[in-house]
């Protein structure tokens, strides 16, 4: 039973509240004694009073030496108390217990005698006796200068008096008793919140390592119980988010790459097979392969790179880079090909702060958004290339085409490996399907962040926010800004 985390839990708690019981009746006990003493004193004091004024009322009404005799024996009966009479010489002419009679109680005279005060303001005596162990009681002083002719005692041991605290060892027992009663049921129940999520957790893993990743713990509270399920809930969503990813991956890249090597095959084996004679059909049956295994090699070599930048392997420089000369020759690079498609381009950059990172970087994220776009806009539309310095510090770098449109479902997806809107123009102009991801990834990498809206009235915009390599505290201060310069805009290039 012991083994488990609930049963040490358990018993843990319970020794814990044992032991604080123990400690707090032991030092109870201890500071009660002399307390308890007092109190047990003034009890037989108390009880004293009554049965001396009845001793004096009979003695008073001429009764006979035999009839006090027996009523002291009866209260000593009831009372269960030790019960002496003594004469004015201090001799025992009566004792309960038959073994004190005709001996003298030397100590009970003055100064040997205490007068003691109860709680109400009445007083007797009391005086020990030590030969016999015994401490004395006495009936309250009366003021009268006559002393009494006998006088009743209650005679109670000494040592039943020093341990007159044990009376409160039976209730702080009951008390003790109902503490453990009460410590394990609420360490139970203690030990179950603890241990049961803990135990939720390991069947969670246990059905992990069986590869159901698809698992929820529920999560009671914010202490580090709660925290722990929910960072295990957290650990489960992105092992399943990778599970499903790693199956769409190996999916995605075996249909891609199943085209490119169906079509190497076939125009190969058509060579071999004497299929083709001409020099043409040579030339034709060349490119193809060619333009096929350049698909693959590009597919490999992005891949890797999303790999390493993903494992945190790929190289990042860090340098000031001006991104506006940058976005101006990303743009040219592409005037050719928007010529062919009958697109038109355009830029609007503003001054914007450098940049810390890695041009090489950073051209490629550029590159790919606005190859993206060219491959998505229909002839007559446009792309233009934006840039902006934003209050927070932030450069801001918006790359926008006009005519295509990203469904809202899809919004959430377009930085996903291979996710493509338009598969068939997306095969057709040669894309792997990983230059969103990888420009998510790179700008992660500098500390950035990277969107998209799209809208029909509007088109499709990709924003790139990067942080300025400036410290724009200084501007907050009171320094002046650096002067801007006025926009630079590219003029739009006609349709062919």
């Amino acid at each position: 039973m012991l083994g488990s985390l609930r049963a040490r839990l358990t018993v843990s708690f319970a020794l814990v509240v044992a032991l604080a019981v123990f400690l707090a009746g032991f030092g109870a006990l201890f500071l009660l004694r002399d307390q308890q003493q007092a109190t047990a004193r003034e009890r037989y004091g108390r009880l004293v009073a009554p049965i001396g004024f009845s001793v004096t009322g009979m003695f008073d009404a001429n009764r006979s030496l035999a009839d006090v005799e027996s009523t002291l024996d009866a209260n000593a009966r009831t009372f269960g108390v030790r019960m002496l009479l003594l004469d004015k010489d201090l001799k025992v002419v009566y004792d309960s217990q038959s073994k004190l009679n005709g001996e003298y109680v030397l100590s009970f005279e003055p100064p040997g005698i205490r007068i003691l005060r109860t709680s109400d303001g009445m007083s007797y005596k009391a005086a020990g006796y030590s030969a016999a162990g015994l401490e004395l009681f006495a009936p309250p002083t009366t003021g009268s200068a006559t002393a009494p002719d006998y006088i009743p005692l209650v005679a109670i041991p000494a040592s039943q008096l020093a341990s007159a605290w044990l009376d409160l060892a039976p209730r702080l027992a009951i008390a003790s008793a109902i503490a453990l009663v009460v410590s394990f049921l609420v360490s139970y129940f203690i030990s179950r919140s603890i241990a049961g999520p803990l135990r939720r957790m390991t069947e969670a893993s246990v059905q992990m390592a069986q590869g159901h990743y698809d698992v929820y713990i529920p999560v009671h509270g914010e202490d580090e119980v709660g925290r722990l399920a929910e960072a295990f809930n957290g650990m489960a969503t992105e092992v399943s988010k990778s599970q499903r990813m790693m199956k769409d991956l190996l999916a995605n890249v075996s249909h891609e790459l199943k085209t490119p090597l169906t079509s190497i095959q076939g125009f190969s084996q058509a060579m071999l097979d004497g299929a083709i004679t001409t020099d043409d059909e040579f030339r034709e049956s060349g490119r193809i392969i060619n333009e096929e295994a350049n698909r693959m090699r590009v597919l490999v070599d992005d891949l890797l790179l999303l790999s390493r930048m993903e494992m945190g392997q790929a190289p990042i420089e860090h340098k000031h880079v001006e991104l506006a000369p940058m976005l101006e020759q990303a743009l040219d690079r592409f005037q050719w090909a928007m010529r062919e498609a009958g697109i038109q381009s355009g830029a609007s950059i503003e001054y914007i702060p450098p940049v810390h990172g890695d041009p090489r970087r950073l051209e490629q994220v550029f590159s790919n958004l606005i190859e993206n776009a060219v491959r998505h806009t229909p002839r007559g539309g446009i792309i233009t290339v934006s840039a902006v310095m934003l209050r927070q510090g932030e450069v801001s770098v918006g790359v926008h085409n006009t005519g295509s449109v990203i469904p809202e479902a899809d919004l959430p997806r377009v930085f996903e490996r291979f996710f493509q809107v338009d598969r068939a123009r997306a095969r057709k102009g040669g894309s792997s399907g990983l230059g969103l991801a990888i420009v998510a990834e790179i700008v992660e990498a500098h500390g950035g962040k990277v969107r998209v809206v799209s809208d029909a009235a509007r088109g499709t915009e990709f924003i790139v926010m990067l942080p300025s390599a400036l410290d724009p505290e200084p501007r907050a201060s009171g320094a002046a800004p650096k002067p801007s310069r006025p926009k630079r805009a590219r003029k739009q290039l006609p349709s062919p």
